[in-house]
């Protein structure tokens, strides 16, 4: 059952940005969300059915978490549900930003695992930038319009952090950041010590191949221990093994999924087929940062060479001194190679002529000025 409808696979950004949607460009926030997903796709017969179910489900469970009543919810037409906490828009500045991650994470950790048919969607969740699916628009699987279910309460941000407790963020996050400007103030300068790299381990270097060869035998490993990709799981494994495929070589990586495929996945090859079909005309490029939420969803957990390092901001007294160190390198390098110019173009021209060049020969064989020459005359 496919729709021909011109509205069809419809995403949209709750959030809202100054250009492309990526949180780089992120201008407003105005909304958190869960995403719940089936465990196994459903039959687009039994859709509505299956929405019947999950409903009552989901808000017995919003009830016994104590979490606040959500403004709306998107019934997605595959027999997932999207809930939204609508509030008035506040600038997207670092501090909110940080916060809005803190809410995503309280929301998740609040609603709990299901044991049931569902699942919550980590990533989808805890994506700042992520697409969901418009309301109104058609599933092209099912052919079922997204329906929007909306009568809550729409908040304000700072309601919101009271309603889920999280009224002390602000100040603490403001805290962490004076103390650790005062510490990186008064600390000394220390200089680093490279350690020395431990042996028996592999070593992935910067290469953008070694990089997602790293992706694919984390991928491998956790589910060989697990005897198999769980159900739930099976759609995202095998997606975000093609594109891994598709960095290493283009021409095998269908059939190197498929391999897998038939090793952990279980999934059909009509399946497979559907699933990488955007990717086989689509490059995608996943940061750091997405990979790792890609990564979490599915195992649990963050991998270890993904766990990303916080940048150390500088003071201003470090980026003076650290501006005035590269400023006088700079000009001791310029000096010497000056130096070393002049001394060769005197001991060539003297070769080649037997006798002595002038400081104005000089210039003109080496380009340099007269001044400079003069500088560096060797008498």
């Amino acid at each position: 059952m496919y729709s021909t409808s011109e509205s069809v696979d419809c995403y949209y950004t709750p959030n809202e940005f100054f250009s492309w949607p990526r949180e780089s460009n992120l201008a407003l926030l105005s909304a958190n969300w869960i995403e719940i997903d089936l465990n196994d796709k459903c039959d687009p017969y039994d859709v509505r059915r299956t929405e019947a179910k999950i409903v009552p489900e989901v808000f017995n469970r919003l009830k016994l978490s104590k979490l606040p009543p959500p403004t709306g919810y998107v019934l997605s037409g595959s027999g997932g549900i999207h809930l939204y906490w609508i509030y008035n828009p506040v600038d997207a500045v670092a501090i909110n930003k940080l916060i809005w991650q803190q809410i995503a994470k309280s929301l998740i950790e609040s609603f709990g695992t299901s044991d049931s048919f569902w699942h919550i969607d980590l990533m989808a969740t805890k994506r700042i930038s992520g697409f969901l699916r418009v309301p109104g628009s058609v599933h092209s699987r099912t052919g079922l319009h997204a329906r929007y279910f909306g009568s809550g309460t729409k908040y304000t941000f700072d309601e919101l952090l009271m309603c889920l407790d999280l009224c002390h963020l602000r100040k603490n996050i403001e805290r962490t950041q004076l103390e650790f400007k005062t510490s990186l103030a008064s600390s000394p300068r220390n200089k680093i010590v490279k350690q020395p790299k431990q042996p028996g381990h592999q070593r992935y270097g910067h290469s953008i191949k070694e990089w997602w060869l790293k992706c694919i035998n984390s991928i491998q490993n956790h589910f060989y221990k697990q005897g198999g990709v769980p159900k739930g799981k099976r759609d995202k494994t095998a997606f975000i093994l093609f594109v891994a495929f598709q960095h290493l070589n283009k021409n095998t990586a269908f059939e190197k999924l498929t391999k897998i495929n038939d090793e952990l996945i279980g999934l059909s090859v009509e399946e497979l087929v559907s699933l990488t079909r955007t990717a086989k005309t689509t490059h995608y490029k996943y940061r750091k940062v997405t990979l790792a939420d890609y990564l979490e969803d599915l195992f649990g957990y963050c991998p270890e060479y993904l766990n990303i390092k916080s940048k150390v901001k500088l003071s201003s007294d470090e980026i003076k001194a650290r501006q005035k160190k590269a400023a006088t390198d700079t000009a001791i390098k310029k000096r010497s190679n000056s130096q070393q110019l002049v001394k060769k173009a005197v001991k060539k021209i003297t070769k080649e002529t037997g006798n002595r060049p002038t400081q104005q020969a000089v210039a003109l064989f080496t380009n340099l000025s007269l001044r400079t020459v003069k500088r560096y005359w060797i008498i």
